[in-house]
């Protein structure tokens, strides 16, 4: 569905038909973030068709994390498809992060990643995204804000109601913590968490960061 201008979401709906909230960012480099599971990627595609895109346009795959239920169907791309990560999460992929896929049955993705993504400016098309690296639920997540939209695409780091687990392999919630402390001071009127609904409303998401904080920490 159209989120907000040239942003768009293929939202998680049960375990039977995807694993994670998929965002679709259409322009110059078309690009998918988190296209999760690749035996789900069905349901990217079909939810990309209802809005008359093509997953063959996308040009740029972004893993806001390296579990497998964002990242395992970057595989499913051609050699021509861009392929990125954090490079702290590449790294912790490399060790500690290898349990998680042991431990799920699922396939760490072989292909090379064409770039690793580093505190800082990502131009993405016309839409200039600011890379922030969110450590607690994984090592090395990222969510990336677009401050001309006022826009948080957050993977797992925040939800709706709630925050990313920490009790997987390289969890920690200290580091969870901190996160969510530096994006609640972010100027916020859109938000596409990695699972759930997206949130819209200034004060909604303020609300809902200061309940998690309540709540969670």
């Amino acid at each position: 569905m159209n989120f907000i201008d040239n942003i768009y979401v293929i939202p998680w709906v049960s375990y039977e038909a995807n694993n994670c909230n998929t965002v679709f960012i259409d322009g110059p480099v078309p690009t998918l973030i988190d296209p999760g599971h690749k035996n789900f990627l069905g349901n990217v595609v079909n939810g990309m068709a209802k809005d008359g895109k093509r997953i063959e346009s996308v040009k740029l795959v972004i893993g806001t994390h390296g579990h497998p239920d964002h990242i395992e169907a970057a595989d499913a791309f051609d050699k021509e498809t861009m392929r990125a990560i954090g490079k702290a999460e590449f790294d912790y992929l490399n060790n500690g992060g290898k349990e998680l896929y042991l431990m799920t049955g699922c396939e760490m993705p072989k292909k090379p990643y064409s770039f690793y993504l580093n505190e800082g400016t990502l131009d993405i098309g016309d839409t200039r995204f600011q890379v922030l690296l969110t450590p607690g639920h994984s090592p090395g997540s990222l969510c990336l804000y677009c401050e001309e939209k006022k826009l948080l695409i957050s993977g797992d780091t925040v939800f709706y109601m709630g925050v990313g687990r920490t009790d997987l392999p390289g969890g920690n919630m200290e580091a969870l913590a901190h996160s969510i402390t530096r994006l609640a001071s972010l100027d916020i009127e859109y938000l596409i968490p990695g699972h759930g609904e997206a949130v819209r409303g200034k004060d909604m998401i303020q609300k809902n960061f200061t309940m998690i904080m309540g709540e969670f920490f």
